[in-house]
């Protein structure tokens, strides 16, 4: 049969039993909206449902149209974070090739823990009157961009609504389709991203971990600039960018925007727009990283209120380079945010807990068993995550499932 139209999912998935082979969807619930008919997020390349089983809730990804390289894509970058280290921004995924039955035909899914929160253009127009807040947003941002750098890979398609932000503020980042690891080095890019991100100049053949630096720099000088002035979201925000738009960054000298940039009152958002203006007319390659460019920027200025009492979060000193030695790095927790691994247990202490599984002795700090074809949880059951509802040990720092804080 040919490709399932967006209707086709939608019809399908209303019986999750019979559509799904899953055995976490297929007992699940499907999210309704009030009409009784299932709440759906469209895309350009996807259909999202949301499907909540017994313990934790999934989006359930169907794709709009037959990518013959995307279950390679997905295995080679679970494979790539699994060997290696998850950023904190990631969220658990994982491609079924039988992932819906569709008039009696299996189509794949990319089922993911589901993100609650906002998209980031919502979550900037719920606070433009908390800079402290956007400063703090904008360190997140940072942090985020940095954590992926590391790993040698770029999400490929950073824009607001990829980009969401928990009930903490965490930054969660969805859609992997596009996803360029050091693997993919030399082929082209699946997918160009949200034009009003962009690089003006972008090709297909701009695909490697410097892909996300034009993007980075337009979303972090809009929370900027915002954080300075918010009456700017009124006058530029259209419901599909921050600030800026394809247009703009076609025409920057023409630009209102541009213009209202280079004039603001904060002399770190005239600078980072007189730089983001010049980088409009260079290749998209030669754009540098975030964090090559605020090296060179003058200091933002305070938020005028009075910051939360929390602290922001600082950003993550930038490596040198990508790759081995900075993901070594991440492993062994000296680089922040570092997801838990083993290397993140406290030195061995003298073994007190059996592996329910292979038998293995291990110091009771450990999450998983220390013998590596095994990797069990030492400690199932001890209480469930509150972000993904999956067992951890009762003395974990970190959910070995979502990398959550959970004490």
């Amino acid at each position: 049969m040919p490709w399932p139209s967006e209707t086709d999912f939608t019809g399908a998935i209303q019986n999750p039993d019979k559509c799904f082979e899953d055995p976490e969807l297929s007992g699940g619930q499907v999210g309704l909206k009030p009409t009784g008919m299932p709440l759906i997020w469209s895309g350009t390349f996807a259909s999202v449902y949301k499907v909540t089983g017994s313990r934790q809730s999934f989006a359930v990804r169907c794709f709009s149209y037959e990518v013959k390289d995307q279950g390679q894509r997905y295995g080679e970058l679970g494979n790539y974070l699994t060997t290696g280290a998850r950023p904190d921004a990631f969220v658990r995924f994982e491609y079924l090739e039988r992932g819906i039955r569709v008039r009696g035909e299996w189509f794949p899914v990319v089922k993911m823990a589901w993100v609650e929160g906002s998209s980031l253009d919502k979550f900037v127009e719920n606070n433009l009157t908390s800079p402290a807040v956007l400063q703090d947003m904008c360190a997140r941002w940072r942090g985020a961009n940095g954590s992926l750098r590391g790993l040698g890979i770029a999400h490929n398609d950073l824009q607001h609504g990829n980009v969401m932000v928990q009930g903490d503020d965490a930054i969660r980042l969805v859609d992997y389709d596009g996803i360029f690891l050091p693997r993919f080095r030399g082929e082209t890019s699946p997918e160009l991203g949200h034009p009003h991100y962009q690089h003006p100049l972008r090709t297909v053949n701009d695909y490697d971990e410097q892909v996300d630096n034009f993007p980075a720099l337009v979303i972090y000088l809009s929370l900027l600039a915002l954080m300075a002035d918010s009456g700017l979201w009124q006058k530029f925000y259209n419901g599909k960018n921050l600030l800026l738009t394809k247009a703009d960054f076609a025409n920057p000298e023409n630009s209102e925007c541009f213009s209202a940039l280079k004039n603001s009152p904060d002399n770190a958002v005239r600078h980072l727009a007189r730089r983001l203006e010049e980088f409009c007319s260079v290749p998209a390659g030669q754009v540098p990283d975030l964090e090559s460019i605020l090296n060179d920027a003058p200091a933002a200025s305070a938020p005028a209120q009075t910051p939360p009492s929390a602290p922001a979060p600082a950003a993550p000193s930038p490596p040198t380079g990508v790759g081995s030695d900075y993901r070594s790095l991440l492993q062994m927790g000296q680089v922040v945010p570092a997801p838990p691994t083993i290397a993140l247990a406290a030195p061995a202490a003298p073994p007190s807990v059996l592996c329910p599984q292979c038998n293995l002795a291990n110091p009771d700090e450990l999450i998983y068993c220390d013998n590596e074809r095994c990797a069990a949880v030492l400690h199932p059951g001890g209480w469930f995550c509150a972000y993904c509802g999956e067992g951890i040990p009762v003395k974990a720092k970190f959910c070995p499932e979502c990398s959550e804080r959970v004490a």
